[in-house]
């Protein structure tokens, strides 16, 4: 990950010292219960974690045998070397490392559910700050009709939410490892040394397991981050709409020193939503690359292995990055209550159509010809008494009071009922 968008506790977590760190755990637990069961003398899996490892000599090594955790191993029993011959019995390389992968991605998502609880708490403490604040919807890009700012955060921080659930699943669903052997058959080691060494890992076995944890597992966390991700570029490409020039509704903060372009003073752009919008369609590539990740040849192969030295440390840096990003903008994000109500004001006739419509019908009016003559003259009309009185005009029974009196209820200040009381239900 360039160091732009790297995510220092998500470094910690995928960087190869602390690889060969999980290796030597994982490791050493199979070696505990092997100690446990009279297998293996004892004190060996203490000595294991005693070894320090370091990424050079591993490499080193590595250019000798082609094979990392052979490398791993062969370290370990030349520093080891008394009992060293029982270091990695009855384990197979994916023993290992899908082990330690499981742990690895737990971890990180640990990271990354932490930092949505944070964006989850601002959101909805901006929802609920704005939750009678009136703005125009917009279908299409067009304005429909009024709605409330509180309901439209409201709408995101659901969907975040449900993603959040998408995520706890997900690592639910990815909490196994394997002590299973070259091809799951237990062919070394048994099913209860693998539930003993496992647990003590808090993972659960893959049964059935070929060489290899199944590898939709992966795809799982992969899909529920790139959810996660394109959430996050829906929100941001209404923000950064909000923010265009001729509707001036919601902006990104601007610091006091921030220049928005080299060449134009004037510039304040919505950055932080580009960015995220970009980093978004990494994320939704990574979910098609961790797809095509499951098909592997029989009990395996390792087409998979060199995407996944990839699109974890990368997708979990950039995953936490946007919802750390997110959470800032949200936490000092500027809302124009003035252009939001002057753009009700330069749209009056045109959110009203649908209560106008419905009020003709109830007067018996044709509904087509009810439309027809609405739509005409929403195309005419920019001043709304206008408007309504060529309504009440043009249709026998419908007087200008009552139309007045329908749009002054829609133009009122009435709050937004049950607000809290429905969030907090929810989130």
């Amino acid at each position: 990950m360039i160091k732009r968008y790297l995510i220092n506790e998500i470094e910690d977590i995928w960087n190869q010292n602390n690889k060969i760190s999980t290796w030597k755990k994982v490791e050493s637990s199979v070696t505990k219960q092997l100690e446990d069961a009279g297998i293996v003398p004892k004190g060996l899996s203490a000595e294991i974690l005693k070894v320090n490892i370091s990424l050079e000599e591993l490499e080193e090594r590595e250019k000798i045998t082609n094979h990392d955790v052979a490398s791993f191993v062969d370290i370990l029993q030349n520093k080891i070397q008394k009992n060293s011959e029982w270091v990695h019995y009855g384990l197979t390389s994916s023993d290992i490392v899908d082990t330690s992968n499981s742990l690895l991605i737990i971890e990180s998502l640990d990271f990354l559910l932490i930092q949505i609880d944070k964006l989850i708490k601002t959101l909805k403490n901006l929802a609920i700050k704005e939750k009678d604040t009136k703005i125009i919807g917009r279908t299409h890009g067009v304005f429909a009709e009024i709605t409330f700012l509180g309901n439209i955060f409201s709408n995101w921080l659901l969907e975040i939410n449900r993603n959040r659930q998408r995520i706890v699943k997900a690592k639910e669903n990815i909490s196994v490892g394997k002590f299973s052997g070259a091809v799951g058959n237990y062919s070394i080691l048994n099913q209860e040394i693998e539930e003993r060494a496992l647990s003590s890992l808090n993972l659960k076995p893959e049964f059935f397991a070929s060489q290899i944890v199944s590898r939709d597992r992966y795809a799982e966390v992969i899909i529920a981050i790139g959810m996660l991700g394109s959430c996050f570029d829906r929100i941001s490409q209404n923000l950064r709409g909000y923010q265009r020039s001729e509707v001036g509704e919601i902006f990104e903060s601007f610091s006091k020193e921030q220049k928005g372009s080299s060449a134009m003073p004037h510039k304040k752009n919505p950055i932080t939503s580009e960015r995220v919008s970009g980093i978004s369609r990494i994320l939704r590539g990574y979910v098609i690359t961790s797809l095509e990740n499951i098909s592997l040849w029989h009990e395996r192969d390792i087409s998979n292995s060199s995407v996944e030295r990839i699109i974890f440390p990368d997708g979990f840096n950039l995953i936490s990055f946007a919802t750390i990003e997110m959470e800032k903008l949200f936490g000092n994000i500027q809302i124009n209550h003035e252009k939001i109500n002057s753009n009700i004001d330069l749209a009056k006739v045109s959110i009203l159509t649908q209560a106008c419509l419905s009020h003709l019908i109830t007067k018996g009016v044709d509904r087509d010809e009810a439309y027809r003559f609405i739509q005409s003259q929403s195309f005419e009309f920019d001043d709304l008494d206008d408007y309504l009185t060529t309504l009440s005009k043009n249709f026998e029974n419908v007087s200008i009071e009552e139309l007045k009196s329908i749009t002054n209820e829609i133009l009122s200040e009435k709050t937004n009922e049950n607000f809290e009381e429905k969030i907090n239900s929810i989130v």
